[in-house]
């Protein structure tokens, strides 16, 4: 009896230390043409709409700009609109309701604060060559393998509870 107990506490453990991934919300921000663009979503794919968008000073914490997301999941933050006399390390923050949080930070050099965008149109400037990495489509090793070991746990426990019952006859 207290080995069934101790494996019933082993696969409780291991059912319990999987993450819930349901409702994971996903930011990506990236510089093109001098703004900061992104993208919100959920981990299935879904756009978050009217997600409330927050933009904070990495440094010091300060709370720079709030916007939110359009009805594709987009938002678009013209830098010149922060109030920065100089560019800084930026935290795009989403918020899509309650227990559903995401960040990306932009860093400073990879946005610019004047206007000079129409002068140096001739040569290409690292801002606009920036584009935007792929989403990750797949879930992490460690919840395949967490997922695989649980289903072997329970199978086992199903196995060894069926050897009592016959043992018992």
């Amino acid at each position: 009896m207290n080995r069934m107990r101790g494996l019933l506490v082993l696969i409780f453990i291991l059912l319990c230390s999987c993450p819930a991934l349901a409702h994971r919300v996903q930011v990506f921000a990236f510089v093109e043409n001098g703004f900061i663009k992104g993208e919100a979503t959920l981990s299935g794919g879904k756009k978050v709409i009217n997600g409330t968008i927050k933009v904070i000073s990495k440094d010091d914490q300060k709370l720079l700009l709030t916007t939110t997301t359009g009805d594709s999941g987009l938002f678009t933050i013209d830098p010149h609109a922060l109030g920065l006399e100089k560019p800084v390390d930026l935290l795009i923050v989403l918020d899509a309701g309650p227990g559903h949080r995401g960040e990306w930070q932009v860093s400073g050099i990879d946005y610019v604060l004047t206007d000079h965008q129409s002068e140096s149109q001739s040569a290409p400037s690292p801002v606009a060559a920036t584009t935007p990495a792929p989403l990750p489509s797949s879930p992490p090793l460690k919840n395949v393998v967490s997922g695989i070991i649980s289903i072997l746990g329970l199978g086992a426990l199903i196995a060894w509870s069926r050897s009592r019952k016959r043992g018992k006859k």
